[in-house]
């Protein structure tokens, strides 16, 4: 494997000498060809709309049909299906870890998640909230792999996840209820409303969920609500956009092997866990043009609180504010169409928690700050009608700060970070298109990585680095589509949790490659596939693990889907994800001689339409498979974990109206 990425590194040479020598060569400086209706329309890229085709880097776009069509019913089993994204649950809670290219159990720390633009990924060894992002009220979803430190800032390593939420639909006037039930005492609500005139337009949205969840002392109560308000005008557009949620989870916490055999549903101590939590989101914006140029504004507060217990009780409120003005400056130069983004980024976040003792004798009173400031560019060049080339860099400072007041131990850091990113695409006619980039990127420790709640420790951790590097080809062939890229990311001061010892450490250097494959086939006009497969490698450089293998990562993971419309307006969706064998958490040496079970897991979701009904069933997990997708290695020499649902059921009805 380290002969092929040697050849991937010469290819990739070869590649950007290739795409040079082709726009130098006479007749190619000509401007793009013209936009169809039928072209995606991306943000995540550039930070303003642009077409899928005119992007150099791939993006790849979920959009509404496809979530509506799809067996999933949260964002994360959604994501799954895709190559390069593995999930796990490692809580019991709803909020699984989304891990984009082999981070493991910090995959969710270098998997930067954006709602609508504006970033959504806790500063806390803490999951993203997506329970409060209901499926119903989501447009579209674009994913960056390995993507988005220029535009976005820390923890995008792994990539770039922007979920962009439905805006009013012009001259509308529409709305939907649903409501469904399950397994597990499942009850699911949801109502969405779209009123639009011509100028002024505003969409809601609301879901209430309620289930007791496979296992014992599990049961979830979520609702959540969304709005969007929206001015158009012929030079742009002003929008306001708010979210709330709740939620109430108890936490059955993880299993022991023995009693996993005994009882998989049966609930751990301690008893009686719980999480509550709460929140909400104002984002205030706007985008206008004057001439050519476009310019965008965006002011963002986000607030939670959090009330739990485990072996401690603990109470947390966060609140984060942003503002993030930028501009696109479209100019020509040399014979060369330039497309110039630049832009200022400006957050404080401020957490203040509260730990009070429960095996511990001592309270403790954390009281973090982290202010992230940022300017950044990126000029995308049309170096002809098939070549585009892009270019950009950040300059970023953080200013981190832990006081616990309880015991007066404290500590700061200031760190000034850099970021670039070179890419290029070449476009053969309209079958075959190649690409590749290369740069780095950063993740800063976050309030948990230089603070520990069970020793009340300070630790200034160093911002983790990685060089970064990817060079993929897009093929069309007929009714078929088809992706392929390789990558490999070397990682430094790789910031990690040891869930054993409870402590926070940067790592000696670590490494992740890999291969992903996906294809897509219209067979016919109601008949499609999919498949995908991901070889990934996430090893230890050096140091005393060097050569092994980093936990939580599957060598192995694919997905294999269908969608069948065997009568008009009725659909059957099925599909086959499989995980292959990995390394349990916490075991770094290597040395259990165990590893967690590989897992195949098949769903199946029949959709029919009549009238203004959409009426649905689904089965999960339809063979009954027993597995778990976290283990903790505990050295006794045994291992704890959270035992996934076995077989369910679900069925929903949803009317919309006009």
């Amino acid at each position: 494997m380290q002969s092929f990425f040697k050849f991937s590194h010469r290819f990739f040479r070869s590649f950007i000498f290739i795409v040079a020598s082709a726009a130098a060569a006479p007749g190619y400086a000509q401007p793009l060809k013209p936009v169809t209706i039928a072209d995606e329309i991306v943000v995540t890229a550039t930070r303003f709309r642009e077409p899928q085709q005119e992007l150099p880097v791939g993006v790849m776009v979920i959009n509404e049909e496809r979530i509506r069509a799809s067996t999933a019913a949260t964002v994360p089993e959604l994501l799954k299906q895709f190559p390069g994204i593995q999930v796990r649950d490692n809580s019991g809670s709803p909020n699984q870890q989304v891990d984009l290219r082999g981070f493991g159990i910090t995959g969710d720390q270098n998997t930067l998640v954006l709602l609508d633009g504006q970033r959504i990924s806790e500063n806390e060894l803490t999951t993203v909230n997506w329970a409060a992002i209901p499926l119903t009220a989501i447009e579209r979803i674009e994913i960056m792999r390995g993507s988005g430190a220029v535009l976005y800032g820390g923890g995008a390593t792994g990539g770039t996840i922007n979920i962009i939420t439905k805006a009013p639909r012009k001259n509308s006037k529409s709305g939907f209820l649903g409501a469904g039930g399950g397994s597990y005492n499942t009850g699911d609500y949801r109502a969405g409303l779209n009123l639009a005139g011509d100028s002024l337009g505003m969409v809601v949205n609301a879901s209430h969920l309620e289930t007791d969840n496979y296992r014992d002392s599990n049961r979830l109560r979520q609702q959540n609500a969304q709005a969007d308000l929206r001015l158009t005008g012929e030079r742009g557009t002003l929008y306001a956009k708010f979210g709330g949620d709740d939620q109430q989870l108890l936490l059955p916490n993880a299993l022991t092997e023995a009693q996993i055999a005994v009882n998989r549903r049966q609930a751990a101590a301690p008893f009686g866990s719980y999480t509550n939590m709460s929140g909400g989101y104002v984002n205030l914006g706007g985008e206008f043009k004057l001439g050519d140029a476009e310019f965008a504004l965006n002011g963002g507060y986000r607030g939670r609180q959090t009330n739990a217990a485990l072996f401690l009780t603990v109470a947390t409120q966060v609140t984060v504010k942003s503002l993030t003005p930028r501009v696109k400056l479209p100019f020509a130069l040399a014979g060369t169409n330039h497309a110039l983004v630049a832009g200022v980024d400006w957050e404080d976040w401020d957490f203040d928690g509260t730990a009070a003792a429960t095996f511990f004798s001592t309270l403790k009173r954390p009281l973090s700050t982290q202010r992230n400031r940022a300017v950044y560019f990126q000029d995308s060049i049309a170096l002809s009608a098939a070549t585009l080339v892009s270019a950009g860099a950040r300059f970023h400072r953080t200013t981190f700060g832990t006081n616990d007041i309880a015991s007066g131990t404290a500590g700061s850091s200031e760190r000034d970070l850099r970021a670039f990113e070179v890419s290029a695409r070449h476009r053969f006619g309209e079958r075959v298109a190649v690409y590749g980039k290369f740069g780095n990127s950063f993740r800063v420790p976050n309030v948990n990585d230089n603070y520990s709640l069970f020793t009340g420790t300070v630790a200034q951790l160093e911002p983790q680095t990685s060089r970064d590097r990817e060079i993929g080809t897009d093929l069309t062939l007929g009714r078929a589509s088809y992706r392929l890229a390789v990558y490999e990311m070397d990682v430094n001061n790789e910031i990690h949790f040891n869930p054993v010892t409870f402590s926070n450490v940067n790592l000696a250097p670590t490494q992740r490659y890999g291969f992903e494959g996906e294809g897509k086939w219209q067979f016919t006009a109601g008949l499609s596939a999919f498949a995908n497969y991901t070889y990934a490698v996430s090893r230890f450089r050096e140091g005393a693990f060097a050569g092994n293998a980093v936990p939580l990562v599957p060598r192995h993971t694919a997905n294999l889907g269908a969608a069948w419309q065997f009568v008009p307006r009725t659909r059957l969706n099925a599909v086959v994800n499989y995980v292959g064998e990995q390394v349990f958490d916490g075991d770094e040496t290597n040395t259990f001689g165990r590893r967690m079970p590989h897992y195949t897991l098949v769903d199946l979701k029949l959709n029919t339409e009549t009238g203004g009904w959409l009426l649905s069933a689904g089965v999960k997990n339809l063979f009954n498979q027993q597995y778990f997708s976290y283990g903790l290695f505990t050295g006794f020499p045994t291992f704890i974990a959270y035992p996934a649902a076995e077989r369910s059921w679900f069925v929903s009805a949803r009317y919309a109206f006009r």
